[in-house]
């Protein structure tokens, strides 16, 4: 009879603990919300001491696994709708979304900027790399920050380091070889003083029965590296097709 009981009382447990969980990773939970409230509120008081901001509604995304808060800036008699941000991280979360910040980004700049960075990296890393298909630069820079005739320059200030995504021909490479041409790639742009987050890679076959798209293809190999981090043959992942 103890034992019987026993055995109850443990399912009973483990049932109760995968509702818990199954209901915590739906709508999240009261400590870490109240946690999230309270990183959002440190970070609104260091990032924009002159605003008189206040948190009102927040609510749990499942689907990113994040807490979205809106603020309004009670200064602002001119503005009616609030600010969205984003915390993610259970037990020491931290803001991944600004709308202030967002919203003061000068995207027209920003898209032509990243334009003619990408040609300038293109045409550097592809006088060694042959098989370079694309280059594409994400970057960012905050409205009145930089002159809106500016010129890319790889000495302009910038709203932080950029990031930046190449896609190379997979055609008769495998693994080591896109290894061997990520480290080229490294190198060059240290070598040449660019200032970035990190790079992604994806080398994409283009021609063959399985290509529905030939200006995509699908992804062969696939890998990333941060500016100070050094690439291993591990880094470098073979993707199902």
């Amino acid at each position: 009879m103890m034992k019987k009981k026993l055995l109850s009382s443990v399912l009973i447990l483990l049932l109760v603990s995968f509702v818990l969980a199954a209901y915590n990773a739906f709508n999240g939970n009261p400590v870490s919300k109240q946690l999230s409230k309270t990183a959002l509120e440190h970070y609104l008081t260091d990032r924009y001491p002159e605003k008189n901001l206040r948190i009102d509604e927040g609510s749990y995304n499942f689907k990113f696994a994040e807490y979205t808060f809106e603020v309004t800036d009670i200064s602002d008699q001119k503005r009616s709708e609030p600010y969205v941000f984003s915390l993610r991280g259970f037990i020491k979360p931290e803001v991944y979304a600004d709308g202030i910040y967002d919203e003061n980004l000068n995207e027209p700049l920003m898209e032509r900027l990243g334009s003619e960075a990408s040609k300038e990296i293109k045409t550097l890393i592809s006088k060694s790399i042959n098989n370079v298909e694309d280059v594409d630069v994400y970057l960012e820079v905050l409205k009145e920050k930089i002159k809106d005739d500016a010129k890319w320059e790889k000495s302009i200030h910038l709203n932080g380091p950029m990031q930046i995504h190449i896609l190379l021909d997979a055609a008769n490479a495998d693994r080591e070889s896109v290894y061997n041409t990520s480290k080229k790639i490294h190198r060059l742009l240290n070598k040449e003083g660019y200032d970035y987050e990190y790079v992604s890679i994806n080398a994409n076959i283009f021609d063959g029965e399985d290509v529905k798209d030939e200006d995509i293809g699908y992804v062969k190999y696939s890998t990333s590296f941060e500016k100070n981090t050094d690439i291993k043959l591990r880094d470098v992942e073979e993707e199902n097709q």
